[in-house]
């Protein structure tokens, strides 16, 4: 069993976030010592972990909440479609970016004067 501190760094989060992360419910609530600590175990650090990831990928603590489920065929299938929807999104991001750069490449191959004629 390990403490909120404790399990907050070792994920790279603070007690702060996990607290938050307890009142939105992506974490259960732990079972508390006698002095009123809450008391972690293996699995909510594997729960934590993943929602650092997930959040680190950019999806929303919503996203992450329906990726994650409550069973595990539940998240399985809701990870699964979640991160293929970000992928998509991200793809779209992609070429955005790549239309934008060669755009940019085309206005400096013009020494930056957008009104001069393209070659």
């Amino acid at each position: 069993m390990v403490s909120i501190g404790a399990l907050a760094r070792l994920a790279g989060t603070t007690a702060r976030a996990f607290r938050h992360y307890h009142e939105v419910g992506l974490l259960p609530e732990p079972r508390r010592r006698p002095n009123g600590y809450r008391d972690y175990d293996l699995g909510d650090a594997v729960r934590l972990l993943r929602i650092r990831r997930l959040t680190g990928l950019g999806l929303s603590l919503p996203e992450v909440a329906a990726a994650l489920g409550q069973t595990a065929a539940a998240d399985a299938a809701g990870l699964r479609e979640v991160l293929q929807a970000l992928d998509g999104e991200l793809a779209r991001q992609e070429d955005a970016i790549r239309a934008r750069r060669r755009e940019l490449a085309g206005l400096l191959a013009r020494n930056g004067d957008p009104a001069a004629p393209r070659r």
